[in-house]
């Protein structure tokens, strides 16, 4: 049985490759395809390798990274896709993964 912090890295991961996907196919936004399969692609990894001690700090940099930049492009642009879904759905990783760091410990064994 996969654990549910895993599962949820898994979910953010592909959530962002479809979504940077779309950035293109919608507007032919390079960088919005480029973010979406790098940012996507390290989620998958680390939840891949989650057993790895760096992997909740990582995801945790990544979701706090990704709330920054799309919460200041919501800030600026006032327009809610795809900004809002990505900052909600970042502050739920962000979220997971200090409650695993927090009460699971870095080691995480129990996973």
């Amino acid at each position: 049985m996969i654990p549910w912090p895993v599962l949820l890295l898994y979910l953010y991961g592909v959530l962002l490759i479809i979504g940077g996907s779309m950035g293109y196919a919608k507007a032919k936004s390079v960088p919005s395809l480029v973010a979406g399969v790098v940012c996507g692609l390290i989620a998958l990894l680390l939840g891949y390798e989650y057993t790895w001690r760096f992997a909740p700090p990582a995801a945790l940099v990544l979701a706090l990274a990704l709330i920054f930049i799309m919460g200041r492009r919501y800030l600026n642009t006032r327009k809610p896709m795809p900004a809002l879904p990505i900052v909600v759905l970042s502050l739920a990783v962000a979220l997971v993964q200090v409650y695993v760091m927090v009460f699971l410990g870095l080691g995480h064994d129990t996973l």
